[in-house]
């Protein structure tokens, strides 16, 4: 076979890595390790190619089997890649492929949040010369939007699994051993036997004892998207990430929200003034928000006509009157009922312990988003995913959290990278923040969407970017420009050197790091 070698360049004189292709094949099938000691980008960026660990090795020949149990984002794309590269690949999933997010989470709040933006849109109308009559939201044909995203997603995702040759079983998988997994498919027990396993297991709804959900009034995160009764008043226990989105979204079709939080504010996580940010957001939508405050017990529950009792944090009690509940008090990693005990799998505060390739401590088996230690997002369990199939299928590559993007979807979006301004102070001493609010944007300025700002928190003496925090519009759209940064351990002038567009929202990205720069233009 003839061969050609390639090198990949960072600059005009040095060589960063080396591949060998053979002619009239694509993508390439073979790339070596990287240059000895000039390497400091992974290698997994090099898309198209099989970059391998150690020399030249032909992955379509490697015959590597690999059992996955669970078929949400983390192992659906983990069944993805393998096949990819060569695995037999078989996917288990006891009940609907992709998982929550897919089909009770990501996808159809999303479907029903831009329900609720065009609903509000309406309402800006006539300041764009156009008269509109809308006067009534259709919820249960928002629902049916929702479900027909739901059902073409999920069907892109079933139709990839089939073309690529990977083996679907709907059922209950449960390791029994290193290398056998046991699936009950109805009445039937079928096993598997593998080279590799990976759990990927997911995550359920934490419940509040002596609070049950029923599906009907009282609801849990996924149960309320079902419902196609749209609440007259609304009571939402829990002002974490889910519970600041449905929020925004309930409120924005006209109902009465309150919101109820065990802490003294909400997205207690993040810093304080992202915390009041999206707490006057909320209440100027008519939110009634109740901090530090904690439910005792609830009147006639599963009827129309509820009565909320709480206590506030100077000890008062409230009654609240609602006819729908929605519980929002976090999630549980589905540890149980996977086999995790027969192989001895460590466990840690509820959730699966890896190493750096998502390996546990029994050699051959991995463990990939919500089980696992690293947070609950779909973004991650993709990653890890490929982490994981990488190294199991002898290439390159390790987990690093250091830039992961975390977004809510709220009114307005927020979205956050690296450190908070807390975490950063904790570090170093030279931290240097500014913030650049979206009134100065001329872009939001035009879309009617000026509240919010871009916080960029950075290190005085180098100038590297430490974190970003956006709130506003699109800002899960921008967090990517700083995710970039991050990533790559850009400094502030890296990004003031970078050309923005104009105009577009992304310049406020631009203007904050001017600010830090001393370059300022568009703020007082």
């Amino acid at each position: 076979m003839s061969m050609v070698v390639v090198l990949f360049f960072s600059n005009m004189t040095t060589a960063r890595h080396i591949a060998v292709l053979p002619i009239g094949t694509c993508p390439v099938p073979y790339v070596s390790q990287p240059l000895q000691g000039i390497l400091n980008i992974p290698l997994q960026l090099f898309t198209g190619f099989h970059m391998l660990k150690e020399g030249l090795m032909d992955l379509h020949t490697a015959n590597k089997s690999i059992t996955i149990i669970g078929g949400g984002p983390g192992g659906y794309s983990a069944a993805l890649t393998a096949a990819k590269l060569g695995a037999k690949v078989t996917l288990i999933e006891k009940n609907k492929l992709g998982g929550t997010c897919l089909n009770e989470g990501c996808i159809p709040t999303k479907a029903l949040l831009k329900c609720a933006e065009v609903n509000h849109l309406f309402k800006k109308a006539e300041m764009y010369g156009i008269e509109s009559t809308h006067k009534k939201f259709d919820y249960a044909k928002a629902i049916n939007f929702k479900n027909q995203v739901v059902a073409q997603i999920v069907g892109g995702v079933e139709q990839l699994i089939k073309a690529s040759g990977i083996k679907y079983i709907q059922g209950e998988g449960r390791v029994v051993d290193t290398h056998t997994v046991a699936i009950k498919k109805d009445a039937e027990i079928i096993k598997v036997h593998s080279q590799s396993i990976i759990i990927a297991s997911g995550a359920k709804e934490t419940a509040i004892p002596g609070l049950e959900t029923d599906g009907i009034n009282i609801f849990n995160s996924s149960q309320i998207l079902s419902s196609e009764k749209l609440p007259t008043k609304l009571v939402i226990i829990g002002g974490g990430v889910i519970g600041v989105e449905f929020a925004s979204i309930f409120s924005s079709l006209c109902v009465d929200v309150t919101l109820i939080e065990l802490t003294d504010r909400l997205i207690a996580a993040e810093d304080e003034d992202l915390s009041a940010a999206i707490t006057k957001a909320l209440m100027r939508k008519g939110v009634t928000v109740l901090l530090d405050t904690q439910v005792q017990h609830v009147d006639h529950p599963g009827q129309n006509d509820m009565v909320l009792t709480v206590i506030t944090g100077n000890g008062d009690v409230e009654l609240i009157n609602c006819d729908q509940i929605l519980v929002c008090v976090g999630r549980q990693a589905l540890t149980s009922d996977v086999g995790l005990s027969a192989v001895n799998i460590q466990i840690d505060d509820g959730r699966v312990r890896t190493d750096k390739f998502m390996q546990t401590n029994v050699e051959g088996i991995y463990a990939i988003g919500d089980i696992t230690q690293s947070e609950q997002l779909a973004h991650i369990a993709y990653y890890e995913a490929r982490t994981a199939v990488q190294h199991i299928m002898g290439m390159a590559g390790e987990v690093n959290y250091k830039a992961i993007p975390h977004c809510i979807f709220s009114s307005p979006e927020i979205a956050i990278v690296g450190h908070t301004e807390t975490s950063a102070r904790k570090l170093i001493k030279q931290v240097g923040v500014v913030k650049y609010p979206f009134y100065c944007n001329g872009k939001a300025v035009i879309e009617l969407e000026t509240e919010g700002f871009v916080k960029l928190i950075y290190d005085k003496t180098s100038g590297h970017i430490l974190g970003v925090t956006i709130i506003g519009t699109k800002a899960t759209e921008l967090i990517a420009t700083y995710t970039l940064a991050i990533n790559n351990e850009l400094t502030v002038m890296d990004i003031v050197n970078t050309v923005h567009a104009h105009p577009t929202l992304s310049e406020a990205l631009h203007e904050t790091a001017l600010m830090a720069a001393g370059l300022d233009l568009h703020v007082l």
